[in-house]
């Protein structure tokens, strides 16, 4: 062994021995293989995660949104507005073993999910520009849960106080992320005012699903190339959880190990995409046709956005608040519509900015 190598691994094992269970789902970021000395040294706290940062978004005119709109944080002036901070979720396109993430990637990642409401802050929706700072995180989502949720607050701490007034809009996977950072040994009870999640599977997703997929074979594909990563694993179903339908004996220790006592389910509010009647109101048929698995399955989740139920959304309805979106996909409780100034879209985004203008207020 060279003895580089043996110095990052002898850190490991130092920072590792002062770590409880919750720091076991770390493990997957060591088969990062072409990456390994830039991994461990940021596993261990010394440099940050390469494939994770935090943007302030500069406002302009253009709907294209080039990225030199979105700057680092530690390259920005803060203002004295309050804060609102958009987290994205799950994206198919990395893998844990493809190269660091690059900034132009890092970007098309929040575009991915967050286009339209960036567009719609731009433009000053409910006077959003006027008030509020825009900041948006980005995470490799393959990796851990519990992982992207330390880089998150991780960023959280570094750039933002206690006195200031920070609201976290998360979608889907970018919920369960931040309820991560917020029950990990590095959060102080403050940082975050409020959270506002979108079709975040707080209690898990079926089609994460081992015990739900085994006789779902249209789905097979997707749900492989998501459970064969660690960040996938970690969406899976659980039966743990308030009004949860049972599947099998199904569990997850990461889900369960975050929700099991979590302190701040009073600064949530949550909301869940139901699609109506024969889950009409998907826009692609890619939501349509999920929507009916889900719905037809044994058991049954008749209420849900293409991809999460209703009750794992509103986390059993044992959050601050909770809302239906009736007619919404799974894209589209992120705003994402394939017209951006769709009726849904700006409508959803007003609603949820005055609920922002509510947290900041309590």
């Amino acid at each position: 062994m060279k003895f580089g190598s043996f110095i990052l691994l002898f850190l490991f094992f130092i920072f590792s021995i002062q770590s409880c269970a919750y720091y076991v789902w770390k493990k997957e970021f060591t088969r990062e293989e072409k990456n390994d000395p830039a991994l461990f040294l940021s596993l261990a706290g010394f440099i940050g995660n390469p494939n994770q940062a935090l943007y302030i978004f500069i406002p302009k005119s253009d709907r294209q949104l080039p990225h030199e709109q979105f700057v680092e944080v530690e390259l920005s002036n803060k203002t004295t507005k309050p804060k609102i901070v958009f987290i994205h979720g799950w994206n198919p396109l990395e893998r844990d073993l493809d190269p660091f993430t690059s900034r132009a990637r890092k970007i098309d990642n929040i575009k991915g999910t967050f286009q339209n409401a960036i567009i719609h802050y731009q433009e000053n929706q409910q006077e959003v520009k006027s008030k509020y700072d825009l900041y948006l995180f980005t995470y490799r989502t393959s990796n851990a849960v519990i992982f992207n949720g330390e880089g998150f607050v991780s960023y959280l701490k570094r750039t933002f106080t206690k006195d200031e007034k920070v609201i976290v809009v998360a979608h889907s996977m970018g919920g369960i992320v931040t309820r991560a950072a917020m029950r990990s040994p590095q959060y102080e009870a403050g940082l975050i005012d409020g959270v506002i999640t979108l079709a975040s599977p707080m209690y898990g997703s079926p089609f994460a699903s081992d015990e739900f997929l085994k006789n779902q074979t249209l789905v097979n594909e997707l749900s492989s190339f998501l459970i064969e990563t660690q960040g996938g694993t970690d969406l899976g179903y659980t039966n743990n959880g308030t009004n949860q339908i049972p599947i099998g004996t199904e569990f997850n220790f990461v889900l369960d190990s975050i929700n099991n006592g979590f302190p701040y389910n009073s600064l949530f509010i949550s909301y869940a995409g139901i699609l109506n009647n024969d889950c009409q109101g998907a826009e692609t048929f890619y939501y349509q046709t999920s929507c009916k698995i889900l719905t037809n399955s044994t058991p049954s989740f008749a209420s849900n956005d293409g991809i999460v139920s209703e009750n794992s959304a509103i986390l059993g309805g044992t959050v601050f608040q909770h809302y239906l979106k009736s007619g919404y996909d799974h894209s589209m409780m992120a705003f994402q519509t394939s017209m951006i100034d769709d009726t849904k879209s700006v409508s959803l985004f007003r609603e949820i900015i005055l609920k922002i203008d509510e947290l900041v207020s309590r």
